[in-house]
């Protein structure tokens, strides 16, 4: 399936059609503008909130690194992957664990109280529902368990779990390396890994006691395993399987499956077009295989749920009592698509939360088109345009410790410079993501499943936050979807810089 000519679908021998050209021309173009707004509104925030030197420092210091780690990369030998994989993973493992330690991030509001919570479920097996908290989001009640188990085993601490989230963002890079390989050069799959592993906004949240790793992991998971090439049908669908059982597993620990099911029946579409010449056996093995992803995952998902209610610790399950809260949140104009404790008090006030989130959605959906693109708008600016946080990160203990370094302008100034290096390097990997996109327009990386996936599953977590709520934080997950498309840019610049080398020389 996978040895093919450029210019052939992944059907073998077969030209591309108009119907697959124009939807891979959507796919990848979408992907490009996606990509090329996030560098733009990053560059207009970073020049709108910092001096024209210091913005200027803060663009060309990370190209030029950027640069540099291009070049570095360039000639990889595909040969020494597995030693390069390697070596990447410790890596990360040593420094990320190494700032996990010395940060002394406690956790504070939700954080803290799932801690907490987990903490008492380690004394002893009890109703989590015995807290308000988890009768409105019963899904959470994985995470408090998975934490539990070791607090009651072994007395795990803080601590304990920074370094698993390390460990999550460890192999979470080895991943974004795995999948940039499979349409990309060496040496791109190598920068897109290292800019992964680099880049400030994947080190800020490690020693934050979120879901938001182990979740991202076993998503990038799935969609590894998913696009694992297989001569088989046996093969591949024993590998959706495993898929579809990651996708659950990542699910229950948050909440963000759909944005990789969506991808994928995106993609079953453009598996059918393609392979519509091998007639209904072929599009028989299109749809099984997705049909496999989706049903390990429901029966998965269902017996997590069962598990969680059968043991006594949620009768709830792992659903979600209001899942419209988060378009409540989204569709807010006031706090632009942000918490509102007004709304909180409406909906979860006593009355039916459903009945009242629903009126609130019809009520906010009923504005003017243009107040409605406006807040779209806001919304993209706030997620996407936004220096990094540092409120998770940077404590109270955190904070006063640097103010006692002797460090000058203490927490305050060592915050901002972390967060304008931060949107200097992260308008940089975007521009290059929308390259990645351009590029793939063209050549193999535009009938390589990995990349299609993962093109459509960034557009998907994009679209989708156009309605639910936003945070800064969220943003994790966008990382380690469109970076491995930074692979196809870097190899895209080498080319041009070949091209216009040769013509140099030709002239001189």
């Amino acid at each position: 399936m996978y040895a093919m000519k450029e210019g052939t679908g992944l059907g073998g021998a077969r030209g591309w059609g108009l119907a697959e050209r124009l939807l891979l021309g959507l796919t990848f173009g979408c992907f490009a503008l996606m990509a090329a707004v996030i560098a733009a509104v990053s560059l207009k925030a970073l020049l709108e909130e910092a001096a024209p030197r210091t913005a200027a420092v803060c663009i060309t210091l990370p190209g030029l690194l950027l640069a540099g780690l291009g070049l570095a990369c360039r000639r990889a030998r595909a040969d020494r992957g597995r030693r390069f994989a390697l070596l990447l993973f410790a890596g990360t493992l040593a420094l990320k664990g190494a700032f996990a330690v010395l940060v002394d991030t406690q956790p504070v509001s939700d954080f803290k109280m799932l801690y907490e919570t987990a903490q008492w479920l380690a004394q002893g097996p009890v109703p989590l529902t015995a807290l308000e908290y988890f009768v409105r989001w019963p899904y959470q009640s994985w995470f408090v368990a998975y934490m539990a188990v070791p607090m009651e085993l072994f007395g795990a601490d803080v601590l304990f779990f920074k370094l698993v989230n390390v460990l999550a963002s460890a192999l979470t890079g080895a991943l974004v390396y795995g999948l940039a390989r499979r349409f990309a050069s060496e040496g791109g799959a190598r920068g897109a890994a290292l800019l992964y592993t680099l880049y400030p906004g994947t080190w800020l949240l490690a020693p934050v006691l979120t879901n938001q790793h182990l979740s991202d992991l076993l998503l990038l998971l799935a969609l590894w395993l998913y696009t694992v090439p297989a001569a088989g049908l046996k093969g591949r669908l024993a590998l959706a399987g495993a898929a579809g059982a990651a996708l659950a597993l990542g699910n229950a620990f948050r909440p963000a499956a759909a944005v990789a099911l969506a991808a994928a029946l995106c993609l079953l579409v453009l598996e059918l077009l393609r392979e519509r010449g091998g007639g209904l056996r072929a599009a028989g093995s299109a749809l099984a295989r997705f049909a496999l992803l989706a049903a390990a995952y429901a029966a998965l998902m269902w017996g997590f749920g069962q598990g969680v209610r059968l043991s006594g610790l949620n009768e709830y399950g792992l659903t979600n009592s209001c899942p419209e809260w988060k378009f409540v949140c989204g569709l807010n104009e006031e706090t632009c698509g942000g918490y509102s404790k007004r709304d909180a008090e409406r909906v979860f006030g006593g009355g039916d939360p459903r009945a009242e989130a629903r009126a609130l959605i019809a009520q906010r959906l009923s504005v003017p088109p243009d107040r409605l693109a406006k807040l779209a708008w806001d919304k993209i600016e706030k997620l996407w345009g936004r220096c990094e946080t540092l409120e998770w990160t940077a404590t109270e203990n955190v904070v006063q410790a640097l103010d006692r370094s002797g460090l000058s302008g203490g927490a305050e100034q060592a915050v901002r410079v972390v967060q304008r290096a931060s949107s200097g390097c992260y308008v940089w990997c975007f521009m290059l993501a929308a390259a990645g996109g351009v590029c793939a327009l063209r050549g193999r990386a535009r009938s390589r499943e990995a990349a299609q996936l993962l093109a459509l599953a960034a557009l998907a977590y994009f679209g989708v936050h156009l309605f639910i709520e936003v945070q800064v934080r969220y943003r994790l997950l966008m990382y380690a979807l469109a970076f491995p498309l930074t692979a196809v840019g870097l190899d895209g610049l080498w080319t041009l810089g070949q091209i216009l080398f040769h013509k140099t020389r030709k002239r001189s």
